[in-house]
């Protein structure tokens, strides 16, 4: 997995008061030292201390999750790459690392569900391109229509009714770039988690007594549907549902 890109850049921090700056520039820099000793156990309690604090940083989670893998914890790496790609998307490597440990957590899972990892369609279809492309797309295409609908109102004869079709199928189209934008937001607002642990029993109902439904493994994306004291109602990309102990599940 690659390494590359370690961050030991500290400027996140200067926005804080002095004191906690200080505590958590300590912790940055001694989880970056004891992660080039090869101190994998120490980084991570390092870094694990600035996540506590209220650290958010894509140079922060890129780190951890690195050593998360290291220290051999697929779905807590996993977990921190995906927010070390949200937080940012224009990031190569962490995208590659996320990728890798999602790869080497599949190999290692036995009796895998059908189909549980896999987004709904209408996730699938907003996702399809990038929010800039639909964004971009969706201008475009709105400004064309109301461009081709004023040079239809100067146009003579049979131009006009091919330019009002132009004018219908550009509005068309900026609709469904419209729909796509939309879905995004609303996909925006809708909480995802990452399973922890190498495996996690989920069970019918909100309790430890109750009966194991199915099996999940590390780094499975789930979407979060219900929360019920410590206990988190999940459902999988082919819509089983099911609980499992808030503590197995990172939220994203």
């Amino acid at each position: 997995i690659a390494a590359v890109g370690m961050v030991f850049a500290a400027a996140s921090l200067l926005a804080m008061g002095a004191a906690r700056a200080d505590r958590r520039e300590e912790a940055w820099h001694r989880g970056n030292e004891a992660y080039l000793r090869g101190d994998v156990p120490g980084a991570v309690a390092a870094y694990e201390e600035l996540q506590k604090q209220g650290v958010v940083s894509a140079d922060l989670f890129f780190n951890l999750g690195d050593a998360y893998f290291r220290k051999g914890a697929l779905g807590p790496a996993i977990w921190a790459f995906e927010r070390a790609a949200a937080l940012d998307p224009g990031d190569e490597d962490a995208r590659y690392n996320l990728d890798q440990a999602r790869k080497l957590a599949a190999r290692q899972a036995h009796d895998r569900i059908e189909g549980e990892d896999r987004d709904p369609l209408w996730i699938r279809t907003v996702t399809a391109l990038g929010p800039g492309a639909e964004t971009w797309a969706f201008v475009a295409l709105y400004l064309g229509f109301f461009v081709v609908l004023v040079i239809r109102r100067g146009a003579h004869g049979d131009l006009r009714p091919a330019l009002g079709a132009g004018a219908m199928v550009l509005g068309v189209a900026a609709l469904l770039f419209g729909a796509l934008l939309f879905g995004r937001l609303r996909l925006e607002r809708l909480p995802f988690g990452g399973v922890l642990p190498d495996v996690v029993a989920v069970k019918e109902g909100a309790d430890s007594n109750y009966r194991t439904g199915f099996e999940v493994h590390a780094g499975l994306r789930v979407r979060l549907v219900e929360r019920d004291q410590d206990w988190l109602r999940v459902r999988l990309g082919n819509g089983l549902e099911g609980w499992v102990h808030a503590d197995a599940i990172g939220t994203l």
